[in-house]
């Protein structure tokens, strides 16, 4: 949607632009050159008229380059009968160097002053931005009239426009009015990134709003708004107000990418190569307020373009190199080499005169929508990249809080299942004997000593076993093995049961939390072995005899026991599948009133 009403909005301006009349002036204009060391004045150009020496071009185009020439052009004013008394001639360069006009009627010569920015204009609600001529029209003769230009630096703009006053207020309505909406845009588009940088706190994104401010000043200057209306006094600002705009807008946006980018630790060459370029901009600004304060440096704004040239150059191929390597989204460089791609266009492109629409889309007009659409762009991205930063901010919070709450939860019903289990231990273990040694006191008859010791030797066994079973040290896969046989000889001390264990897995590489859950399943199995089984004789089995698969199995001699009741009561069963499974291995459980022979394979590298 946003695109079709973007694409709507400049076929409007296009339609618009392509609709203004065609001035008739290049119908009957004829141009003549002469050496600017040959100073030429106006009664030698008439002779040369008179001799035929003015020619009209076969391809009239708005770009010439003069050089060290001087451009003569003729064209004619006819007479009018409809009341007209004035007509406005006009060229469209804000920054002409030297123009003057000259009106021959009959035998008689005079020069005729500017009118756009002196006290003769006669629209004091307009001071007009272009050199203007107010050409006064006879109503019987036919007037010659005589146009010197001078220009010795780059192409000179050659549009030119004979009205009438009507035609002449409107076209400069138009043109003030696509000025007021441009600068609108920007003003907007300033104001709408310093409120959301200020809310977001995103405060790189201050620095292309400055970036944008500097736009406007560029194209207050390019325009010749700002000679017209705000610095016409200074000479400072009318010769260097837009390569100093520039070098500001290159320092702004530059420190942009280098804190807006996110960018990944890789790619340091890439921020430096945009943090280094703006800090080239620095020194540029320094020389621009020496001038300021000391004057001179009179060529300075060549040297500045030339900089500012590579630096923006060397940044295009930055651009599509982080674009390639997905750090930045496609449309974001196309709206970068955009305005690039105009200014290159305005420098090449030389439109025919009578073709309205290139005329108007050639030179800074195309640079300036392409900048606007720059604009919304990068503005779409800031928003964009924003937002979905702390969109995800919040998602993971939201996750963070839900496994802390998780964690808790877990925690505490560990916590609650382990006092349930010691209690159920301590009284399944001490129970009995504290009861049968209350029973030992109470019956004086047979209350002899060595039955009380018996007693409570088998009690401070029972003790040991348990603080055993409860123990957990600190295992790694350098003392796993180590902590499995010193476990297995102290059962082998404090029980009547015979425990054999063989732990081959000496070159096998395990985690700790792996260790620690093998290390706490051969502990609960051995405990459910000595307490419920009845067995004289249990066998403990760790090894690897297939690659990158570890087999625990643990056997007894005992009563076995009904898997269905194990189920149920959970006699620790339901503690090993839960370790187990963490590990993504297999549980294998064969139990009958001969023994029982559990079997585990787990993957070593998963």
């Amino acid at each position: 949607m946003k695109i079709k009403l973007t694409f709507l909005f400049f076929l409007f301006i296009a339609v618009t632009f392509s609709q203004e009349k065609n001035s008739s002036i290049y119908s009957n204009l004829s141009i003549f050159f002469s050496e600017n060391k040959d100073s030429m004045n106006i009664k030698t150009i008439v002779d040369k008229f008179d001799k035929g020496e003015f020619y009209k071009e076969k391809d009239q185009r708005i770009y010439k380059k003069l050089d060290t020439k001087t451009l003569w052009s003729h064209f004619y004013v006819k007479p009018s009968k409809n009341k007209i008394h004035f007509k406005y001639f006009t060229i469209s360069n804000s920054y002409l160097p030297y123009g003057k006009i000259y009106l021959k009627k009959g035998n008689k010569i005079d020069s005729l002053y500017r009118v756009s920015n002196n006290h003769f204009f006669p629209h004091k609600n307009i001071f007009y931005r272009n050199p203007v001529w107010k050409i006064p029209v006879d109503s019987i003769l036919t007037s010659d009239v005589f146009l010197k230009v001078k220009n010795s630096s780059g192409r000179t703009r050659m549009v030119m426009y004979l009205e009438t006053e009507n035609d002449f207020l409107k076209r400069v309505e138009t043109e003030y009015f696509y000025f007021g909406l441009f600068i609108s845009f920007l003003i907007s588009m300033t104001l709408i990134l310093v409120f959301f940088s200020v809310l977001k706190k995103e405060y790189a994104v201050l620095f292309y709003a400055l970036y944008i401010i500097t736009v406007l000043f560029e194209f207050l200057a390019g325009k010749g708004l700002g000679v017209q209306y705000f610095w016409s006094d200074s000479t400072f600002f009318i010769n260097n107000i837009r390569s100093f705009s520039q070098t500001v807008g290159v320092f702004c946006i530059g420190y942009f990418y280098t804190k807006f980018y996110k960018l990944k630790a890789s790619q340091t060459i890439s921020k430096g190569i945009f943090k280094w370029g703006t800090y080239l901009t620095i020194p540029i600004i320094l020389l621009y307020v020496y001038k300021y304060c000391f004057g001179g440096l009179i060529n300075l704004y060549l040297t500045v373009w030339t900089v500012l040239k590579i630096i923006i150059f060397i940044w295009v191929l930055n651009h599509l190199y982080l674009t390639i390597k997905k750090q930045l989204p496609a449309y974001l460089v196309i709206a970068f080499i955009l305005p690039i791609l105009a200014v290159i266009n305005g420098q090449i492109m030389n439109p025919e005169v009578h073709n309205q629409l290139a005329i108007k889309f050639s030179g800074p007009n195309i640079y300036y929508i392409t900048l606007s659409l720059e604009i919304l762009l990068f503005t779409r991205f800031i928003f964009g990249s924003v937002i979905d930063t702390q969109q995800k901010y919040f998602k993971l919070k939201k996750v963070s809080d839900e496994l802390k709450y998780n964690f808790q939860n877990k925690t505490l019903e560990i916590q609650q299942e382990e006092r349930n289990k010691l209690v159920s231990n301590v009284h399944d273990t001490f129970g009995g004997y504290l009861e049968a040694l209350k029973l030992r006191l109470l019956q004086k008859t047979e209350n002899s000593p060595e039955k009380i010791q018996e007693i409570l030797d088998a009690f401070y066994k029972e003790y040991r076993y348990l603080l055993n079973s409860l123990y957990s040290p600190k295992i790694n896969s350098e003392n796993f093995v180590e902590n499995l046989i010193e476990f297995c000889q102290k059962l082998n001390q404090l029980t009547e049961h015979n425990i054999s264990y063989q732990f081959d897995i000496e070159n096998t590489e395990l985690s700790q939390e792996k260790c620690l859950h093998i290390y706490r399943i051969i502990s609960e199995l051995i405990t459910n072995a000595i307490k419920y089984s009845k067995a004289s004789e249990i066998n403990i089995n760790l090894n690897q005899k297939v690659k990158n698969l570890i087999t625990l199995e643990v056997s007894d001699n005992g009563i076995g026991f009904d898997k269905k009741m194990v189920n149920k009561k959970g006699f620790g069963l339901n503690n090993i599948e839960t370790r187990v499974n963490q590990m993504k291995g297999s549980l294998k459980i064969d139990s009958n009133n001969s023994g029982t022979f559990i079997e585990i394979q787990i993957p070593e590298n998963e």
